[in-house]
């Protein structure tokens, strides 16, 4: 779909400036119109989403709208009437959403709007629910959000749809159901999923003694039935706004703070995990460590921010050269570990003989002179019966042997 915006909206002065602050923000195309009349003639484009004022001069009862849906664009109404029952009646209908523009946080809301919708669109939900009416309901308001969306009439169905895809994000499911219940659905999510990496919405009666077991168990929202859609889609965002905070911070936390690369416990934590994958199935990989030359010395003589900068080249360097599935981390001030997964002896050599000609080649600018550097690399062959103790043993001897050997090369343990 285009990413291209509507804006209905009889005031010529806020539509031109809300058309100005999305173009800006986001760098989205916008239309704008002033009358239902200009509507009708741009309704047969395609728009990622309207935004459609509720009483226009030659539309006062909200046609607009009700004709925007027929044409099944997404709308989210704006409108200055902060009547409850207007709104309620209309939140009834298949909008997305409903702004209103004397609010303080008006502009704040569209952009967020549609920064939303854009973030999340193609995310899959699994959705199980065992009731087809509520199943087909929800379904439609998560389609309609551009969310990729795997219908499930039970949890034993929910879990085979999370089997086979390794990309769903989102579970939304009914406590109670057949086969698999969503309490016990829950369960099995956790035993493998954080709630940051996956992510249980759960729907069902007002139970103040269930819900509270529920979050104990690990659910990211518990909704009361019926569903109210702009409750859903508030409750929908927070919990994906809170999961993406989460993701952030744990990056974040396994992060060198100088480097940029894994910390220590981070690079341990997913070399173990990677040693216990690789015991049940052949696969070469390299284990090598990388050591900065003389970085005491570059410190003593021009300062530890220096030094930081040195390593921070060294660190994109190496990560500009390794696949994104291999492992880097800084193993020690001097040193990074760098794991190579299923790779042949050759082309391993090849690309940590890169790696250390590029360090060679950048230089920082000191009091106007360009300081150079150099790094030195050890590397093994692993296999899958081999422990990491002992391979990063033969990766020393194979580094302190490059340095013995004159530093600036590569030296792969015999």
């Amino acid at each position: 779909m285009d990413k291209k915006i509507l804006i209905v909206d009889h005031n010529k002065m806020l539509g031109k400036l809300l058309a100005k602050k999305i173009q800006s923000t986001l760098n989205y195309e916008v239309d704008i119109v002033f009358s239902y009349t200009e509507a009708k003639e741009l309704s047969s484009n395609k728009y990622f989403l309207v935004f459609a004022e509720l009483y226009l001069p030659d539309a006062p009862n909200g046609e607009v709208v009700e004709f925007l849906l027929e044409k099944k664009l997404p709308v989210i109404v704006l409108t200055a009437n902060n009547d409850k029952e207007v709104r309620d009646d209309f939140l009834k209908k298949d909008i997305m959403g409903y702004i209103f523009k004397e609010s303080s946080t008006c502009i704040d809301d569209i952009i967020n709007s549609i920064s939303k919708l854009d973030q999340y669109s193609g995310t899959k939900i699994i959705l199980a629910l065992s009731k087809l009416p509520e199943r087909n309901e929800i379904k439609k308001i998560l389609t309609q959000r551009h969310f990729n969306v795997l219908a499930a009439a039970h949890g034993e169905e929910a879990m085979s749809y999370l089997n086979d895809n390794n990309d769903i994000r989102l579970i939304i499911a009914d406590v109670n159901m057949p086969v698999i219940s969503g309490s016990e659905l829950l369960d099995e999510v956790r035993a493998r999923f954080s709630e940051d990496e996956l992510g249980v919405i759960l729907l069902g009666d007002k139970n103040d003694t269930l819900e509270a077991d529920l979050f104990k168990n690990g659910a990211n929202e518990y909704l009361i039935k019926p569903i109210k859609r702009d409750s859903f889609n508030s409750r929908l965002d927070r919990c994906l706004t809170y999961m993406d905070n989460m993701k952030f911070l744990n990056t974040y936390n396994n992060l060198d703070p100088i480097s940029g690369v894994k910390n220590y416990e981070a690079l341990m934590d997913d070399i173990e995990a990677y040693f216990n994958e690789v015991m049940i199935k052949e696969e070469d990989f390299a284990l090598a460590f990388l050591n900065i030359d003389d970085l005491k010395s570059l410190n003593e003589r021009y300062g530890f921010d220096a030094g930081n900068e040195i390593i921070k080249i060294c660190a994109n360097e190496i990560v500009n050269e390794v696949k994104g599935r291999d492992i880097v981390g800084r193993f020690s001030p001097e040193k990074f570990c760098i794991l190579l997964k299923n790779i042949s002896h050759e082309k391993a050599v090849k690309i940590l003989s890169r790696i250390r000609v590029n360090i060679k080649k950048v230089g920082i600018l000191i009091n106007l002179d360009e300081v150079f550097f150099t790094a030195s690399i050890g590397v093994v062959f692993g296999k899958n019966k081999d422990k990491f103790d002992h391979l990063a043993e033969k990766a020393s001897k194979a580094l302190a042997q490059a340095k013995t050997n004159g530093k600036d090369r590569v030296e792969v343990c015999s």
